[in-house]
């Protein structure tokens, strides 16, 4: 797998390209990196020229400046497709990842071949308020902080981060295997990235909170899959968001995943299911280039 940086106006943004065939265009969710499509990359790598970006802040890129929109990300990430000799690419987004595509479907729709938008029910939600809402239950540890000093503030963060560390760490998975090399490799991966993105997932967040999704979704004139990852817990408290968003996109289709429960979900313990739906998807046009 090919490493390499380009430079853009949000500074150096770094990226993992493997394959030959359709340029096709990988964007991680907010606390992640490229290493979260390393399972994924060498399954696409026989039809597509798979290439995965770090986002500012996260990863080997440089860090995300303060006040940096979705629409500034999406900016950043054309001219990264500039540097690249990219004209015209796939594109999959997960989580946060989907709203940069989104910007970037909306504004460039030349540069977009087809489009995969995919997330847990909670990051499909295309009213602003209502996602905003469900959201910040499951990232209130990045994005609000205890009253007190500057001082108090930034040492309950690192307080926060070191549990997460320590959770990963002595995850369940890796734990019950006897520390085996799959799951140490897993949670070296994941630990990596927590790592890297300590100073830049809130201001990730934030700008995510900004981001109008409904409002571009119309706007998407690329074929369209919107892939929701569904769990029990999900489907109880705020129900399925799929056919919702399928609505708004024109000609969108969808398609639905199941897992058992959690609220990171990145289908990296499934990519081998991932890559059969984006194969099919992308598979039907090739003409990317």
């Amino acid at each position: 797998m090919r490493r390499g940086y380009v430079d853009t106006s949000l500074g150096q943004v770094h990226y993992r390209r493997e394959g030959a065939g359709p340029p096709l265009a990988l964007f991680s969710a907010s606390g992640r990196s490229s290493r979260m499509f390393n399972g994924l990359i060498p399954l696409l790598s026989s039809r597509f020229d798979a290439c995965a970006f770090d986002t500012p802040g996260f990863g080997n890129s440089d860090p995300l400046p303060e006040g940096t929109t979705i629409e500034r990300l999406a900016e950043c990430f054309i001219e990264a497709l500039d540097a690249l000799g990219i004209e015209r690419t796939h594109v999959y987004g997960l989580h946060t990842g989907n709203k940069i595509a989104a910007a970037m479907a909306a504004r460039w729709p030349a540069r977009i071949d087809r489009l995969v938008l995919a997330g847990q029910s909670h990051s499909i939600i295309a009213d602003q308020q209502q996602r905003n809402a469900t959201i910040l239950d499951i990232v209130s540890d990045y994005v609000q902080t205890p009253d007190g000093s500057g001082r108090t503030i930034a040492l309950a963060k690192w307080a926060d981060a070191f549990r997460r560390l320590t959770d990963l760490w002595w995850n369940k998975e890796l734990v019950m295997s006897g520390a085996a090399a799959t799951q140490r490799a897993a949670a070296l991966s994941l630990a990596a990235d927590e790592l890297q993105s300590m100073e830049g997932t809130a201001g990730l967040y934030l700008a995510n909170f900004a981001y109008d999704f409904a409002r571009d979704l119309p706007k998407i004139a690329a074929p369209t899959l919107v892939l929701e990852i569904a769990t029990p817990h999900e489907d109880r408290t705020i129900g399925r968001q799929g056919p919702r968003l399928q609505k708004i996109v024109p000609g969108a289709s969808l398609r639905t995943i199941e897992e058992p429960a959690g609220h990171t979900l990145t289908l990296e313990n499934r990519s081998r299911d991932l890559a059969d739906i984006l194969l099919d998807f992308l598979g039907a046009g090739n003409n990317a280039g």
